[in-house]
């Protein structure tokens, strides 16, 4: 009897241990929900879910999200509430059409840290902006810092938090 619980505790822990492993090994790439332990800026998409695959070719995100409700996306979530996008890791600038914006970037990955510099053309405002992504160390949370900024003066920031679904 003693032995059969030693050997459930033993597989439990070897569980937990195999799990944790393969979400740090699996990098940024996985299923992605907004953290509701986490402040939620008021601005912010709701309901945020975002599919993150990456490949020799760079990153692919895929997002989905509750619209809002005046239909207007702030400009500090530009790239971020949009339902597919591609980063490109090679140090080229990777285009992608942002609704009725196009916009360029450069991405770089370093350990646990993804960051990514973009710019784009909104009416006749010219926007930038700056991504972190950071893995925890255990791979299971990620933060995303967002910086914006336009010539028109508007500059804003932000940090969203994820758990890995």
């Amino acid at each position: 009897m003693r032995h059969t619980a030693v050997l459930s505790i033993l597989f439990v822990m070897l569980s937990v241990f195999v799990v944790n492993a393969s979400a740090k090994d699996q990098g940024f790439s996985g299923k992605w929900v907004l953290d509701k332990g986490s402040q939620h800026p008021g601005d912010g998409p709701n309901s945020l879910e975002q599919k993150i695959k990456q490949d020799g070719s760079g990153v692919t995100i895929e997002s989905t999200f509750k619209e809002p409700e005046n239909g207007v996306v702030p400009l500090l979530y530009l790239g971020v509430m949009t339902t597919q996008m591609h980063l490109s890791t090679n140090g080229n600038v990777q285009q992608n059409q942002i609704g009725p914006f196009q916009m360029g970037s450069k991405t770089t990955i370093n350990g646990n840290q993804m960051e990514t510099e973009w710019t784009a053309k909104a009416k006749d405002d010219q926007v930038q902006g700056h991504w972190t992504h950071t893995l925890s160390s255990d791979g299971r949370h990620m933060t995303l810092a967002i910086k914006e900024s336009s010539t028109q003066g508007q500059q804003a920031e932000t940090t969203l938090h994820f758990v890995r679904k």
